[in-house]
């Protein structure tokens, strides 16, 4: 659910983060994946260089649950390397008996996420027909690959009190954060060949 369009962002996904997000939603189909995103902000963009996504979290078809000590393991690890910025996250949302996943992004999702962050999620279907990728008017970027149909949706948000700092599960209740789509690119995708 959208509350506004207003500041839109545009995001840009290597050839890597994007292989890196696909590939991760396609592994786990039927429940969700979920990641951390790497790279650097320009002034009205990031720039998306890399994605890694969690292998041990705990994944249903509308949740996943990262479990507490390999979330510190990997957040140190990542701390070593300096010029991977972490920029946010991403997940999937995919189709799930006779429902589709779709890309947006919940207020659920959004809390606890700072204002500096994106939020990519990537909703995951079957294949009814053979789409190139591209950018559409409504900021995703979608088509299909192999037996599926995917759709991109960035995200960015703006918190009421302006802080947003805390995770999910932290603190005190948060207010609900205002969401804002971002105009998802990536000039890898759309030069793919859909078909398969």
């Amino acid at each position: 659910m959208m509350e506004g369009r207003s500041d839109v962002k545009e995001i840009y996904l290597s050839e890597q983060a994007f292989l890196g997000m696909i590939l991760s939603a396609a592994e786990v189909y039927g429940r969700e994946c979920y990641g951390l995103l790497f790279g650097y902000v320009l002034p009205g963009k990031t720039i998306v260089e890399g994605a890694i996504a969690y292998q041990t979290a705990e994944r249903k078809f509308s949740t996943v649950s990262l479990y507490e000590r390999q979330n510190r393991v990997i957040q140190r690890v990542i701390g070593q390397f300096p010029k991977h910025e972490y920029v946010g996250e991403f997940h999937s949302h995919p189709y799930f008996r006779g429902r589709a996943g779709d890309a947006g992004l919940g207020h659920d999702d959004a809390i606890g996420v700072t204002e500096a962050e994106i939020q990519l999620v990537i909703a995951i279907n079957p294949r009814r027909r053979t789409v190139r990728w591209s950018t559409n008017a409504d900021g995703t970027l979608s088509g299909t690959l192999a037996d599926y149909h995917f759709a991109i949706g960035g995200y960015h948000v703006r918190h009421p009190n302006g802080n947003g700092h805390g995770r999910k599960g932290h603190g005190r209740r948060a207010a609900r954060p205002q969401l804002f789509r971002a105009r998802v690119h990536c000039p890898y995708a759309v030069g793919l060949n859909p078909g398969g």
